[in-house]
């Protein structure tokens, strides 16, 4: 904690000292007796030493440029520096990966499948789409109907304005459904929402507009970075990534260059040719428990 009797009592008015006092460079014994009424804890004494030597050495506080001072001006004069950090709780995720073609072969799709599933199978034209979405929602409902205890049919899943999936009635379980190709991955958790991703690394027309026009810095950085030879599958890594963050914030993907905050991710690379990801809404570490077909993980 930092206590201020007689000392600013505000982010302008301790720049306003800092300032005053830059051309001058403070001894390591003497660096308080400026501050008299100063003294900041052990956790909080580091930050406002380099406050001080960038004022002794010239380099100002200009905020509006230094983007790290300023998360350690905030860091200060947070409340919450107040006291000892609590560290966020964990998430846990268990992420279902399926390969569509053996799931169908063993599945019945007619069985287990809402009437509103029905309907809107029959809204999709082609055939390989509708077999997939079948089987993806399928899969879906029989996970949650391990969880819940009750018939996959009678599961009771709805679709918000957004196009969202949730569970009716509020049972405590979020979950997350894509399907690419002849792949589906569910992602559930009782801790928090959660988004996955699944794609197939294959070759993708105009990936330099994508990445400029959605790809947030890091994973334009990522990218830039990348070989010739593996820019493809940095590209997909990211890209999963990303989906899998907007689906967990509820953010739309025109606000991609945002999505990572408020979410940690997680990428799965065991499955040769095939890009995964999950997110999930929260600041705590997170936990991953990938299912994944047998015979696939490398």
């Amino acid at each position: 904690m930092l206590l201020y009797p007689a000392a600013p009592r505000s982010r302008a008015a301790l720049r306003t000292q800092l300032q005053a006092r830059k051309a001058k460079r403070l001894s390591g014994n003497g660096r308080w007796r400026r501050f008299p009424a100063c003294s900041p804890s052990s956790e909080l004494q580091p930050v406002v030493e380099e406050l001080l030597q960038s004022a002794a050495e010239g380099r100002g506080l200009n905020l509006a440029v230094n983007r790290n001072m300023e998360r350690k001006m905030e860091i200060l004069f947070s409340p919450s520096s107040a006291g000892p950090k609590t560290r966020p709780p964990g998430v846990s995720v268990a992420v279902h990966l399926v390969e569509l073609g053996r799931f169908v072969e063993r599945a019945d799709l007619r069985a287990e499948l809402s009437d509103a599933d029905w309907q809107r199978a029959a809204q999709i034209p082609s055939l390989p789409q509708r077999m997939a979405f079948m089987a993806g929602r399928k899969l879906l409902r029989e996970l949650l109907a391990a969880r819940l205890g009750c018939a996959p049919a009678a599961v009771p899943i709805t679709r918000e304005p957004g196009g969202r999936l949730r569970l009716a009635g509020g049972a405590g379980i979020e979950f997350s459904l894509s399907h690419r190709q002849r792949w589906c991955a569910v992602a559930l958790s009782t801790d928090c929402p959660v988004g996955v991703d699944v794609e197939p690394i294959q070759p993708l027309a105009g990936m330099a507009a994508v990445v400029k026009e959605f790809f947030p810095p890091v994973a334009r950085a990522a990218f830039a970075a990348a070989t010739p030879n593996n820019q493809q599958n940095v590209f997909f890594r990211w890209w999963t990534r990303i989906e899998a963050a907007v689906k967990a914030s509820g953010r739309k993907l025109d606000e991609a260059v945002s999505c990572f905050a408020g979410v940690v991710h997680e990428s799965c690379d065991r499955v040769p040719g095939l890009a995964l990801a999950v997110a999930a809404r929260s600041e705590g570490p997170l936990t991953v428990d990938w299912r994944l077909p047998s015979g696939t993980a490398s």
